[in-house]
């Protein structure tokens, strides 16, 4: 009879002992299990912080954008080419007698269209969405550079010189060149080239700035 009381009473102490040997095991286990979510909260915190400082890190570049803009402004046309047929009649009188020709030129004009970027002329600001370019739309930047690319007259004209003719005619190209070029720069296809050689220099000055980790999308607002 003793010994089995003492059997149960060792029993029971072992049980109370390995109870309270779990429950110590897995009080631990909880308690490094909220350490590790601990551990990974903070790192997804502050991967966060650092996502959100690479998104908002480019507003402290605005100032430094607009210059960097202006300084660059001549090179940031877009260039555009245009191929044309001139067709001119020529008329002249040798002695009461009228002489005429018709003279047929083809020719091609390389325009440059881009942005007024002088500092007073446009702002470059930024949002919630990304980096605004407020500025004028795009004009030509530059002189046309016309030229010929083949020229005849039908047939012999006598007294007609062919290539006084043909430099009279040229000379003529290049007012013609900047008349088309006021519809040209209206084009829509031309301003949004202007605006992808635009975009690509921001978006390359940006990937270049310290702790930019995304360049914001960029839109053109016109004035």
């Amino acid at each position: 009879m003793k010994k089995t009381i003492a059997a149960v009473l060792l029993a029971t102490l072992l049980g109370g002992a390995g109870g309270y040997a779990w429950v110590a095991y897995r009080n631990r286990a909880v308690e490094a299990g909220l350490l590790l979510r601990l551990v990974t909260l903070e790192q997804q915190l502050s991967q966060t912080k650092t996502e959100l400082l690479g998104h908002t890190t480019y507003t402290d570049y605005l100032s430094v954008t607009k210059m960097a803009l202006s300084a660059q402004m001549k090179f940031l046309a877009a260039k555009v080419d245009r191929e044309y047929v001139q067709v001119q009649h020529i008329e002249r009188s040798i002695l009461k007698v009228p002489f005429d020709a018709t003279v047929t030129v083809s020719y091609a004009v390389e325009y440059s269209f881009g942005y007024d970027l002088k500092p007073e002329n446009f702002s470059v600001s930024g949002n919630g969405t990304g980096m605004v370019v407020k500025l004028r739309k795009p004009e030509l930047v530059a002189s046309p550079a016309v030229k010929i690319i083949s020229h005849r007259i039908p047939g012999s004209a006598p007294f007609i010189d062919e290539k006084a003719a043909v430099i009279a005619l040229q000379q003529q190209l290049h007012d013609i060149a900047l008349k088309n070029a006021k519809a040209i720069q209206k084009d829509e296809a031309v301003i949004a080239l202007c605006e992808k050689k635009l975009g690509e220099f921001l978006r390359d000055f940006l990937t270049k700035q310290p702790n930019v980790k995304v360049i914001p999308a960029i839109s053109f607002v016109y004035t």
